[in-house]
């Protein structure tokens, strides 16, 4: 297929919402329409042209590339070297599948159980190395976060945004749903997205769609993005490139990432989620005449709209205000016409 086609594939993925009906249609699988759209985003219609092949020569690995297939394995030895490709392809670490698992092979890594031990040790000599910095003195430190915003200069929409993606479950006649979200804690804004699967893309694609967009219309900027470690959104091993991270760092958005574990900071996302959840997820499950995906995901919108329009917000330092005058006023937009056209997109 030349660059036009393919083009014209990326764009009916794109508008019809439905990646999985246009690739049955045109005969290609979605690896193959998510390289294309990749490309296309990374280099516009020069990624879509047709390449001179060149020979690759599997076996041949850099001691760099072998560094990161490593520290790879010593984050997740469950993955064996198809999964590996995958993951460092998506990370933008060219290697083929044999130079992969000859590297296994090489340092003895090629089984689960080799792999599994070897991330022990690895594990155990990291421990090892942050006592002895500790015994030095030394300190390991994390981006400082007015993450409870103490500090009034730091009391403002976008100071901290949080974004996460949560699986919903399996629901009756539609199937899986992931639900992506960005939520202002300062106004407390929620913009939500579905999808049928977790993606880096997908949230890629979030931000083109919706998010920039109503940054550009409001004038609104995102100071510091909260998410965790996920592979969704940061690389978890050294000196590796995360599309994603790329992406922010393009469009001037801070990133801030923290482990799971620290509840207290991601407890105004969770909070926004549970509504979520409780409000209109329970009663959605339950209701015969949600029979499509892009029919769960206009109710959803009918709901943020209620929330973000029309919900008081009953605690805190906005307490009388909805997230929208919040944002609206901070911006000095008049109208929240701007404002709701993008978020029920």
């Amino acid at each position: 297929m030349n660059e036009k086609i393919k083009y014209q594939i990326i764009m009916q993925g794109t508008t019809s919402k439905n990646v999985t009906k246009t690739c049955k249609e045109f005969g290609i699988s979605r690896t193959i329409y998510y390289q294309w759209y990749n490309a296309y985003n990374k280099h516009g219609m020069e990624g879509l042209a047709e390449k001179e092949r060149k020979p690759v020569m599997p076996n041949k690995v850099d001691k760099r590339t072998e560094n990161l297939i490593l520290k790879y394995v010593a984050k997740f030895p469950e993955d064996g070297p198809k999964r590996i490709y995958y993951e460092l392809q998506d990370e933008g670490v060219k290697v083929g599948e044999s130079g992969i698992y000859n590297v296994l092979r090489r340092n003895g890594l090629s089984k689960r159980e080799q792999r599994e031990s070897y991330a022990k040790e690895m594990k155990e000599k990291k421990g090892q190395n942050r006592e002895i910095r500790k015994t030095h003195g030394g300190k390991e430190r994390q981006k400082l976060l007015d993450y409870k915003m103490k500090n009034p200069k730091n009391a403002y929409p976008g100071y901290m945004c949080q974004q996460s993606i949560h699986y919903m479950g399996v629901f009756p006649k539609i199937g899986r749903v992931y639900q992506y979200v960005i939520y202002d804690v300062y106004s407390r804004l929620g913009l939500v997205k579905l999808y049928n699967r977790k993606s880096t893309i997908h949230f890629i694609d979030f931000m083109n769609f919706k998010i920039i967009p109503l940054m550009k219309t409001l004038h609104f900027e995102i100071d510091n993005l909260v998410t965790n470690k996920s592979r969704e959104f940061t690389t978890n091993w050294d000196r590796g490139n995360h599309k994603y991270t790329e992406f922010l760092h393009k469009n001037n958005i801070n990133q801030v990432a923290f482990t799971a574990k620290n509840k207290e900071i991601f407890q105004p996302l969770e909070a926004f989620v549970a509504v979520l959840t409780k409000e209109f997820y329970q009663p959605a499950w339950a209701d015969d005449t949600i029979d499509s995906f892009e029919l769960l995901e206009k109710r959803l919108h009918e709901f943020l709209r209620h929330y973000n329009f029309s919900r008081v917000i009953t605690d805190g330092p906005n307490q009388g205000q909805i997230p929208s005058d919040v944002v609206l006023g901070y911006t000095g937009q008049q109208e929240t016409l701007p404002l709701w056209l993008f978020t029920r997109r």
